[in-house]
């Protein structure tokens, strides 16, 4: 069995955001080394204050709010409260700002393009997780007291499961899923 390679959050270097709004740190992605194209992304955007969020034409993306707090969306002129660990799929190009309820909030995102992958994210507890076919999935700690196969997490820290190899797991997850769309 391989062991999976942990990314370590407190280790990622801060980016800006698209917009330059915001900064954002990038868990996982199919980028090109320094090119910056990706078809799938896995990040954790930090918002301060009213954000608007970046466009992203042709972009499904997948949403977690990690907190502290709720954050209050405004989705294509439609209020929204995502409390902590709630989760949201919208479009690239939806029209969507944020306002975080507490300092220091933070959202997980999971973005692909809709032509080759559709995200989705859900929140599990100790789960015992295998690769599927086609499904692109990171398991991203959300307590400071999870492990991955006996290897300590501390909170956000990341590792993507691997074809045969199963995961055994203690603490709550965010599963950030891509599944591959085939022609």
């Amino acid at each position: 069995m391989m062991k999976l390679p942990i990314i370590r959050y407190a280790d990622l270097p801060p980016r800006p955001w698209k917009n330059g709004k915001g900064i954002t740190r990038t868990l996982f992605s199919d980028a090109a080394e320094g090119s910056g194209e990706w078809t799938w992304k896995i990040s954790i955007a930090e918002i301060t204050g009213t954000q608007p969020y970046s466009p992203y034409p042709g972009v499904r993306r997948g949403q977690v709010a990690l907190g502290p707090g709720a954050v209050d969306l405004v989705l294509n002129g439609q209020q929204i409260l995502l409390p902590v660990e709630g989760t949201i799929v919208f479009e690239g190009e939806d029209d969507v700002s944020a306002t975080p309820r507490n300092e220091g909030f933070l959202d997980l995102n999971v973005m692909g393009l809709r032509e080759c992958w559709n995200p989705a994210v859900s929140i599990v507890d100790s789960p015992s997780l295998r690769f599927e076919d086609g499904v692109l999935q990171v398991l991203i700690a959300l307590e400071k007291s999870c492990t991955l196969d006996g290897a300590q997490l501390s909170y956000l820290d990341a590792a993507q499961l691997l074809e045969d190899s199963p995961v055994k797991t203690t603490g709550k997850f965010v599963v950030a899923s891509l599944t591959h769309q085939h022609d």
